[in-house]
């Protein structure tokens, strides 16, 4: 064997460099796509539980909740302003969730003569809340019925 001829052709290769952009090239677009496959299953892990019931009863309790801290939910009720009570709704609950509500009285009679509603209802898994309300000016005590779903 030819020990000259060998390390002229591996010193003529060394020399020339298109090759090792091309490898470059190829380990890039890769890491490129090896990269989007592991951030694309975090994503749909997320959003699979994220359309868990327990979600949709914390987005809902925390937004009746907010509403009544300062006694604006048991206002707007008993002045029966449906329209402002679904805006200030439409605030608190996030895009991907539509919403029903159902107002009562102490007797069970539904108050509210109008829809307060974000959303259709066309779901598989509906959450109800119900939540306990005492009026501060009146007096009176209401149940709501809040109704969640998430959107598709």
């Amino acid at each position: 064997m030819n020990v000259g001829w060998w390390l002229g052709t591996v010193k003529t290769m060394l020399r020339d460099k298109r090759g090792h952009i091309r490898v470059f090239e190829a380990l890039l677009a890769a890491a490129v796509v090896f990269s989007a496959l592991l951030v694309k299953v975090p994503i749909n892990v997320s959003l699979e539980n994220g359309r868990d019931s327990g979600v949709l009863h914390s987005i809902g309790l925390n937004a009746l909740i907010e509403l009544d801290k300062d006694g604006e939910l048991g206002w707007l009720i008993a002045r029966g302003n449906w329209t402002e009570l679904s805006k200030r709704l439409a605030i608190l609950v996030p895009l991907a969730v539509s919403y029903n509500v159902t107002v009562y009285d102490e007797d069970m009679r539904i108050v509210n003569d109008s829809l307060v509603s974000g959303g259709g209802m066309l779901a598989k898994n509906i959450v109800s809340i119900q939540y306990l309300l005492a009026e501060r000016t009146s007096r009176q005590f209401y149940v709501i019925r809040l109704q969640l779903a998430w959107t598709k």
